[in-house]
């Protein structure tokens, strides 16, 4: 008898774990077959993960089986394995909006409550996949997770202002947003909840969760702190919280706004603004700031405007910051190198307490003043998007010169302009 018991079971398991194992077929006839992970019986909630810019995760697999744990499905689908593209964050847009569409409506069929999970660059996708589903009908019961969303259709220069895709401003749905604390995204995460609510009419219901003392990919880095190892064990209880928080805004349909879904062509034409391919400094087209007023870690009131005549370096930073900690023994090398010559270099922290910054800074010491700028202020008025960020200074106060990422400060074309800034007359 238990045999005929285990043997029903182990067939209904197969059955249902059949119901996505079969073939998802797309208008452009691309297919594919997505891997699931379901609970022991009948689900309670599925989710459907989409691949970012790093591909289908194990990280995200491992989540999966915790969340299964709860009577949580999750259901993977590797369309840049099923449409040939590299794992790369350019593929991305190139997947048709049609087919994130039909694999949305499919998966998500109102059997259980449904969310579509975006992580990274794929926050794209998701959004594209809800857009495109409701252009057939309204949705109803499901919901978006996106997780450190990068949604700029390119990372800007310092200087210029951030250009979004035309799906964050045309959306009309829940939405879960996760942000890394430890993030420059951390900073933008206003702007970007207010272009999500901006329609006048249908504008999405946002919930947003900030994760405290970890970055970006924090649950898949390779260079994961202990922080972030705790949390992202500590993840799937929070996924399950904020899908229950945000479920009373999943019963009534959501309409497709007015206007409609930009398509890949329009979104095509809504050109990037100018990113540097790699960190390189290059002259700045873009406002100038005026002043910078922020202290330092010794409490002193430190003004751009106190070095006046001089060229000065400002770079944005923070010690979670990898590229930013490889690029200071250059800025010392720098800074010694110029000591008799009208030059400075100022720091600014990325919103660090000053006991975190001052144990970073006696493992890595420095020769130029650290300034601390705890409500990232600055950061967000001096348009910085990325870290680190650079900007130089000519003796009459204009940016004239700016880099986002490291770069070898004591390299000869980096000097190069160093020395034709410091020939410049500073009146």
């Amino acid at each position: 008898m238990k045999r005929v018991l285990l043997a029903v079971v182990l067939i209904i398991a197969a059955v249902w774990q059949g119901a996505w194992a079969a073939e998802i077929s797309f208008p452009d006839g691309t297919s594919l077959t997505p891997e699931v992970i379901s609970p022991q019986g009948t689900p309670k909630v599925r989710l459907l993960w989409l691949p970012s810019e790093y591909g289908v995760l194990a990280q995200e697999k491992q989540l999966a089986r915790a969340l299964a744990a709860h009577g949580v499905e999750s259901v993977f689908a590797d369309l840049l394995d099923a449409y040939f593209l590299p794992t790369a964050p350019s593929s991305l847009p190139k997947i048709p909006a049609e087919s994130l569409g039909v694999l949305l409506r499919t998966v998500c069929n109102d059997a259980v409550p449904c969310f579509v999970v975006g992580a990274n660059r794929a926050a794209l996708l998701a959004l594209r996949a809800w857009q495109a589903a409701q252009r057939k009908a309204p949705l109803r019961h499901t919901a978006l997770i996106l997780i450190n969303p990068n949604l700029y259709v390119a990372t800007p220069v310092p200087g210029q202002i951030a250009r979004y895709w035309p799906e964050v401003t045309r959306l009309n749905a829940p939405v879960v947003v996760f942000q890394a604390e430890l993030s420059p995204w951390r900073w933008r995460l206003g702007e970007l909840v207010r272009r999500l609510q901006q329609l006048q009419q249908g504008g999405s219901d946002v919930l947003t969760w900030l994760l405290p003392q970890v970055r970006d990919r924090f649950y898949f880095r390779p260079d994961a702190t202990a922080v972030e190892q705790r949390e992202a064990a500590a993840f799937p209880a929070k996924l399950r919280r904020a899908m229950a928080l945000i479920a009373p805004w999943m019963a009534h349909p959501r309409h497709q706004p007015q206007g409609g879904s930009p398509t890949f062509s329009e979104a095509q034409k809504s050109s990037p603004a100018p990113t540097a391919k790699k960190a390189a400094l290059l002259p700045y087209s873009g406002p100038q700031y005026g002043d910078l007023r922020l202290k330092s870690l010794s409490g002193k009131a430190v003004s751009l405007q106190d070095y006046r005549g001089k060229v000065v370096l400002v770079n944005f930073w923070a010690s979670w910051c990898p590229p930013c900690v490889h690029e200071i023994p250059s800025m010392v090398a720098l800074k010694r190198a110029l000591a008799e010559r009208p030059f400075e270099i100022l720091a600014v922290n990325l919103a660090e307490d000053a006991g975190t910054v001052r144990a970073f800074l006696r493992a890595h010491p420095v020769n130029f003043p650290v300034l601390l700028d705890p409500s990232g202020r600055v950061i967000k008025a001096w348009r910085v998007f990325a870290y680190p960020s650079s900007y130089l200074i000519d003796p009459q106060g204009r940016i004239r010169y700016a880099a986002f990422g490291a770069l070898d400060w004591a390299a000869d074309d980096v000097r190069q302009v160093i020395e034709t800034l410091l020939a410049t007359p500073s009146h």
